[in-house]
């Protein structure tokens, strides 16, 4: 195993600091990852060094029986290693010449630019609707994975085996030789969630007290911190402070990508399981708890703990901020000295202004927009599945149609294969429907496995049927981890299409959406008839989802939050077969799209939506085991294919005339026929906000 000074030496410095600069550093450095001592980076930190911090650095910097404030720091969540030394660099100088020796927990969480990295700038979304787009993104681009493994990370580290917890014994045993030591915990952001754990187990550890325990825009949820923390304030916690932002101040603040709130409602929408969970540092998750709004009081009185929100530049001295960013907090100079006056019981030396650790964590990144085209598609196709429900037509499917809509002017980006997992699917129609704008032309088209699941959310339930019903699944390349696409994901994007923007999708797979999904004797059907094309050489574009693959995408779902149906969809979906069929591929390609991709070309701009069906249609009269159909608001029927929406219809076809031609109207309230959406934008955004669980029909399993 490497030596620390062979680890150091050899290692990059991504936090700018030099040999001796680390070296100063290393008796305040408690170096984590995953929970326990890093033995990699630009410092590691190994038992013996925690040992050498209690036995050796603190005595030397605390007088002979003087009352030493001992601070223990957790950086949030946002923060490399290469941050965290950085900050605790910036730091430290300060702590100590006011008297306290801090240690700092570099905890390495993992970085979310990953995800902030996925979310495009928007065109033609603004305010709410726009950062609700943001929010889903963030969601399907593993936010939710990575603050959820973030979190375990910073429970493990106070569970045995973990180097938080080695600390809070070494501290126990140096508090109990040296019992006029005070001891005070500072967590930024995430922080609070590394204190949420580490505070009760060093407590547990024989830690007799924290004498302050001060928590700055704290991004834990408010049932974690009532089970972990508030307990224990006013015993093991002689005093508790939380430094946070006005309601007002976090709407006014930004966060990467573009979005228009701060971190915590990012956090809130996103990261959790549960969407829309209460986080203890947002004004209006406290104000709607009791239990919360009786523990915090703004003037202290009869309150078990104190709350600063920011900006307050008067009163008290312990209780001041004027940060006004969610990562401002830890470079807030009254935010900073109130905490050092709680700490220290005086008057601290002036903070000053550091340098922002993570300069991205606290503003929008600048993002060129990319370059606007009137006419453009996504085309999808994935013959790599797992061994033995591999397909072998639907790249080419993908291309074929490609090659078709750049005839007729699409700029085309395409995914295949390995290409294709659900991240890479959501946002490449995220971005294709929020960069458009009225006059626009969208296609959508996917080749690949369609399967279902058990419908979550109760969604797809109609009145007097009580069966237990399904909703419909893409299959991306990934998604036996349970990373399906639901119909309910693609209507959420869909339902952000800006005014005068046509959308038109293509579905080579397997059953489309008609609401019934009386399954599993549907799915017996489509298996029956799977079997049936094996034995005939050609192959069904459906997968029964296996044990696994359901509880994967349980475990990723959560709790629905919404079971209300959509009711101004506009897009539009022709589909490769009816919902009790099977969608087949012989020959390389699959055959809806063998027949549907040649007339693409010689109809787009020409005719009807209702005639380009009638000649797919046509061509499949010889075998009609499949059946395409199209399926959207009853008006799209007879618009051009494939041409700006330049006027609605006012005279929509009726549900028979429809039927007649093949057609499936959209179902909306009480089983009446949706109209021609109306372009109210407000309606939309309504929807957005409230975070449907859309049940878009249109979507092929």
């Amino acid at each position: 195993m490497s030596t620390p000074t062979a680890a150091t030496a050899t290692a990059p410095r991504g936090s700018g600091l030099s040999a001796g600069q680390i070296a100063a550093l290393k008796p305040h450095i408690v170096n984590l990852t995953r929970g326990r001592f890093s033995t990699g980076g630009e410092t590691s930190t190994t038992a013996a060094d925690v040992d050498a911090i209690f036995e050796r650095h603190l005595p030397a910097f605390a007088p002979a029986d003087s009352a030493v404030p001992i601070m223990l720091y957790a950086h949030g969540g946002l923060v490399s290693e290469g941050a965290g030394l950085r900050s605790a660099h910036l730091q430290s100088e300060w702590w100590k010449s006011n008297g306290v020796y801090p240690i700092f927990f570099v905890w390495e969480t993992g970085f979310l630019d990953a995800v902030f990295g996925a979310l495009p700038g928007t065109r033609g979304v603004l305010g709410e609707v726009k950062d609700r787009a943001i929010e889903l993104l963030a969601r399907a681009a593993n936010g939710e994975k990575i603050w959820g493994e973030m979190k375990q990370f910073a429970e493990d580290a106070s569970a045995p085996g973990g180097g938080a917890l080695y600390v809070a014994q070494a501290l126990a045993k140096y508090v109990s030789a040296h019992p006029q030591t005070t001891v005070h915990a500072v967590g930024h952001s995430a922080g609070s969630i590394f204190h949420s754990h580490f505070v009760p187990a060093a407590l547990k550890a024989g830690v007799p007290e924290f004498t302050t325990v001060s928590l700055l825009a704290p991004a834990v949820r408010t049932d974690t911190f009532k089970a972990m923390l508030a307990p224990e304030t006013g015993k093991g916690i002689k005093s508790l402070a939380m430094f946070t932002m006005t309601q007002d101040t976090e709407l006014t603040d930004t966060c990467p990508g573009g979005y228009g709130k701060s971190l915590l409602y990012l956090v809130r929408a996103s990261f959790e399981k549960e969407e829309f969970t209460p986080i203890l540092g947002l004004q209006e998750c406290v104000n709607a708890d009791p239990e919360l709004r009786k523990f915090f009081s703004a003037d202290g009185a009869k309150a078990k703990a104190e709350v600063v929100w920011s900006v307050t530049e008067g009163g008290p001295q312990t209780r001041r901020s004027t940060a006004t960013s969610h990562g401002g907090f830890d470079d807030n100079s009254s935010t900073m000295e109130s905490v050092a006056r709680r700490i220290t019981g005086k008057k601290p030396k002036p903070f000053g202004t550091r340098a922002v650790s993570e300069p991205w964590a606290v503003a929008p990144i600048a993002r060129e927009e990319p370059p606007v085209s009137t006419r453009r598609a996504l085309c999808i196709g994935i013959n790599a599945y797992p061994p033995g429900s591999e397909l072998h037509g639907c790249v080419a499917d993908a291309q074929a149609w490609g090659k078709q809509l750049e005839s007729v002017g699409f700029d085309v980006t395409t995914l295949l294969d390995a290409q294709a997992t659900r991240v890479n699917i959501l946002q490449g129609i995220f971005e294709l429907v929020t960069h458009s704008t009225t006059g626009d032309v969208l296609v959508v088209q996917y080749a690949g496995h369609g399967t279902y699941v058990d419908d979550l959310d109760g969604d797809e339930k109609e009145a007097g049927n009580e069966e237990k019903l399904h909703d419909e699944a893409l299959c991306p390349v990934d998604f036996q981890g349970g990373n399906l696409i639901i119909d309910d994901d693609l209507g959420e994007i869909f339902d952000l299409l800006p005014d005068g923007v046509s959308l038109t999708g293509f579905f080579d797979s397997c059953h489309s959406g008609d609401g019934t999904r009386l399954l599993p004797s549907f799915g017996v059907a489509v298996v029956d008839g799977a079997q049936q094309a094996a034995d005939h050489g050609r192959r069904a574009r459906f997968l029964v989802p296996d044990e696994t693959t359901t509880r994967n995408f349980r475990l990723r779902r959560g709790s629905a939050t919404s079971a209300l149906r959509r009711t101004n969809a506009r897009e539009l979906l022709f589909s490769a077969c009816q919902p009790d069929e099977v969608a087949y591929e012989t020959g390389g390609h699959g055959d809806f799209t063998a027949a549907a991709s040649l007339l693409l070309a010689p109809s787009a701009g020409k005719v009807t939506n209702a005639d380009f069906l009638a000649k797919v249609l046509e061509s499949f009269a010889h075998q009609p085991r499949q059946n395409p159909y199209f399926y959207g608001v009853t008006a799209a029927a007879t618009r051009t294919f494939l041409a700006p929406l330049t006027a609605p219809l006012t005279a929509p076809l009726t549900a028979p005339a429809l039927e007649g031609q093949g057609l499936r109207p959209a179902p909306g309230p009480a089983g009446q026929i949706v109209a021609e959406a109306k372009g109210d934008a407000a309606a939309r955004a309504r929807a957005a906000a409230a975070f449907l669980r859309a049940t878009a029909d249109f979507l092929e399993g």
